[in-house]
């Protein structure tokens, strides 16, 4: 099944809600048909024809490119299960959310709570994310399983209770990452917000701040060199991330002892 293109006529200046664009749904319907079908706009509820332009392509086998999109176009990809989503423009809130496989590529930058309650799939976000990358909606767990990369920086509370998978931030971070982490890694380039790791249980937050510090309730168990951070290394290798790791020699800081307290926090050298 070939690509399809959708251009929007204009950008939106209020809400526009996407979810319905799935790559099974918009490269197995008719153009006619995908033309009637129904978003809702602000208050009111128009058709796919009215915003957007059609159009072939690309020759990759279930992908759905968007262009023309801004940070008004919310829940593009919720619940995304195969195929490939390409955003040539930036994202509002909710990108990704529950996503449970398939790949989402964005150029720009993304709203609120991107890949939140992710339980698998890739998501690349070439410019910044807002709050609550990878974390969990109000009442329920967490990511589980996905794979975030963000090329620029992240708001607070990244990875708010994930469980499994990966999040790599090449910029900085806000403050709470990592809150309540339950599993997976988190790495950090750039500078990191105030109070990592808060009430983490499991998982590894990595953080390349030298200024970074975690809160009282960790201790520190001295500097390491860490054979399973070669392996991360290969990973983010396959990735595309070369050199993302300057060092396996890392200050281990382990917590939350206010919560299970069997996490860690690296500072890398």
């Amino acid at each position: 099944m070939n690509g399809r293109t959708l251009r929007l006529r204009e950008p939106p200046s209020c809400p526009l809600d996407l979810a319905p664009l799935s790559p099974e749904t918009v490269l197995a319907t008719s153009e006619s048909e995908l033309a009637a079908l129904p978003l809702r706009l602000g208050n009111r509820v128009v058709t796919v024809g009215e915003l957007f332009a059609m159009r072939p392509g690309p020759d990759e086998e279930g992908t759905l490119v968007l262009e023309g999109t801004n940070g008004w176009c919310d829940r593009i990809g919720v619940g995304l299960a195969a195929g490939t989503i390409r955003i040539l423009g930036d994202a509002g809130a909710e990108l990704g959310l529950g996503m449970r496989g398939g790949r989402i590529e964005v150029e720009g930058s993304v709203g609120e709570l991107a890949a939140a309650e992710a339980r698998g799939g890739f998501l690349r976000i070439r410019g910044d994310a807002g709050s609550g990358l990878a974390g969990a909606l109000p009442g329920s767990g967490g990511a589980s399983g996905v794979t975030v990369l963000v090329e620029g920086d992240c708001g607070a509370m990244a990875a708010q209770g994930m469980r499994r998978g990966l999040v790599a931030v090449l910029g900085g971070c806000g403050a709470h990452l990592g809150y309540a982490l339950r599993g997976g890694t988190v790495l950090v380039r750039g500078p990191c917000g105030s109070h990592p790791g808060t009430a983490m249980r499991r998982g590894s937050l990595l953080l390349f701040d030298a200024a970074a510090r975690p809160g009282p309730s960790f201790v520190d168990a001295g500097r390491h060199d860490l054979l399973w951070l070669a392996v991360l290394e290969h990973h983010l290798t396959d990735l595309g991330l070369t050199d993302f790791l300057p060092s396996r020699r890392v200050r281990r800081f382990l917590g939350d002892l206010a919560d299970l307290g069997k996490g860690e926090l690296l500072l890398v050298a």
